[in-house]
């Protein structure tokens, strides 16, 4: 492993899909300027729709989505890695998924990662949450060479399962990228003690963008 430098985009992405990728280009930009070598955007990077029927009406299969071509001629452009933290990808008419992209500096697209752990849960005020209902979930764990060493791909909700970071691991990782979505509650309470957490019983980095 050698030094290199990483930023963390932070954003606050709507429901104008057009508007959150300029404003995520805008700001990889300055990151590359400022001698970011490995630039990461947070889960939901162009898109963060009020549910999951707005989301799906707005999403597109792979090879049509319109953020992808322009984040991997960014990458070509400024010689960077370039991870993607989430979008969006329709998989069947009913259900997306929430897949992150780990983009080379020749602009190809180095390793894909579909979240495999859902937010499902229902808390004691009585609020529930059932991502699966309109999110289809991954079935691997994913790593990925970079010049640096071996990077896991994991998204938001996974950080609270630690095999996954384990797994990873063991398959080599010296880092992992958590793009990640907390809400204001949930992210003064475990988002950067969860972080902590799976750094320290691996041994590892992570890099954590957020939305804000």
């Amino acid at each position: 492993m050698s030094r290199f430098r990483a930023a963390c985009v932070q954003l606050r992405s709507g429901d104008d899909v057009a508007e959150n990728i300029r404003d995520a280009a805008a700001l990889i930009r300055d990151a590359a300027k400022d001698g970011a070598e490995f630039i990461a955007t947070p889960e939901n990077t162009t898109l963060m729709a009020p549910d999951g029927g707005a989301k799906l009406a707005q999403s597109f299969d792979e090879a049509r989505d319109p953020a992808l071509p322009v984040f991997r001629d960014q990458a070509k452009e400024l010689g960077i890695w370039l991870l993607v933290g989430s979008l969006a990808i329709k998989v069947n008419q009913t259900k997306t998924a929430n897949r992150s992209f780990l983009i080379s500096p020749k602009g190809e697209v180095a390793a894909r990662y579909s979240k495999i752990h859902l937010f499902d849960v229902d808390l004691p005020s009585g609020e529930k949450y059932r991502e699966s209902n309109t999110v289809a979930g991954g079935g691997e764990a994913v790593v990925a060479g970079t010049p640096w060493g071996r990077i896991g791909l994991s998204v938001c909700y996974d950080i609270r399962f630690p095999r996954l970071y384990r797994q990873m691991a063991k398959m080599g990782a010296f880092a992992f990228t958590a793009p990640s979505a907390f809400t204001e509650t949930t992210g003064k309470a475990h988002w950067h003690v969860l972080l902590r957490a799976r750094a320290i019983e691996n041994g590892a980095f992570m890099i954590a963008p957020a939305q804000g």
